[in-house]
């Protein structure tokens, strides 16, 4: 297993309160420009064949290599998983990454990256959702009509996601055995679904969604975002892509990246918010 230590300023990870600074260590394009991303307080990253084969660790600023690589993996914090055959649930760790035993893999071809929260995953496939426990056998199985692109969404207790008919619409079902249900539909598009704990988010027309799905509480964000990258959820917390004179990054907490040029593709965690800025990637940590 591979290993390299950054030195990066006189701190054991990189960056420092209230500061962004660029993560020159993770300067290769991904094939998947939804890569690099944050795996809770790890950086996903490329190498030059274009898939996310590597991690940064934001407490040491230590790389790893992944003993199984993919274009376009399931992310959570602190793991990473990739479907298929020879895939499984990589664990991240400072002295490596390594494959957990026992973990279900799913072989048919996803038409999204899968999503997982730890203890489950979600995948979509042509024409089906499914989701399990991660260290299930049998799977819960359901016929829908998927958009391609938009990954499924995972909460404490539902799996949401993107179907395209006249526009595009999110549907959820709760877990582990509900019915597909219609949850933000109507005229335009509703896409870029994302959950984390009890919360789901979700873009619309000049919106964004923020849903709590124990309380049933909403939130709404008057916006224009959703254009070219999905919208990031942390913990309740929504960040998106402010589009205007040029494009910054908006926070519901009040984190925000705005200066000349554009700020995209944002990716939140804790007091980390990754970023790009003229095609190079950036960390931002708050105060």
């Amino acid at each position: 297993m591979f290993l390299a230590t950054l030195a990066l300023a006189a701190v054991a990870g990189p960056g420092s309160p209230g500061a962004a600074i660029p993560l020159y260590a993770l300067a290769e394009d991904c094939t998947d420009s939804r890569y690099p991303t944050l795996a809770g307080e790890w950086v996903l990253g490329c190498g030059s064949e274009g898939a996310v084969d590597r991690a940064l660790s934001l407490s040491s600023g230590t790389i790893i290599t992944l003993p199984v690589t993919a274009t376009s993996p399931g992310v959570a914090a602190g793991r990473v998983y990739v479907p298929g055959w020879g895939g499984g649930l990589i664990a991240l760790a400072e002295d490596g990454g390594t494959l957990s035993a026992g973990i279900s893999t799913i072989h048919e071809p996803p038409v999204a990256p899968p999503a997982i929260d730890g203890e489950r995953v979600a995948l979509l496939s042509a024409g089906r959702v499914q989701a399990a426990e991660l260290t299930a056998d049998a799977r819960l199985l359901h016929e829908i009509s998927p958009a391609g692109w938009y990954p499924p969404a995972l909460t404490d207790g539902h799996v949401a996601w993107v179907e395209r008919g006249e526009g595009e619409d999110v549907w959820w079902m709760a877990l582990p055995d509900g019915t597909p249900m219609l949850l933000a539909g109507g005229p335009g598009s509703q896409r870029h679904v994302v959950g984390h704990k009890h919360w789901l988010a979700w873009v619309e027309e000049s919106a964004v969604i923020l849903l709590d799905t124990q309380s049933g509480d909403r939130q709404t964000f008057e916006v224009t975002t959703g254009f070219s990258a999905p919208i990031t959820l942390w913990d309740g917390v929504v960040c998106w892509e402010q589009w205007g004179a040029d494009i910054d990054i908006v926070c519901s907490d009040g984190m925000t990246v705005s200066r000349p040029g554009h700020q995209q593709w944002p990716s939140r965690f804790g007091p980390w918010l990754l970023f790009r800025e003229a095609e190079r990637v950036w960390l931002l940590t708050a105060d």
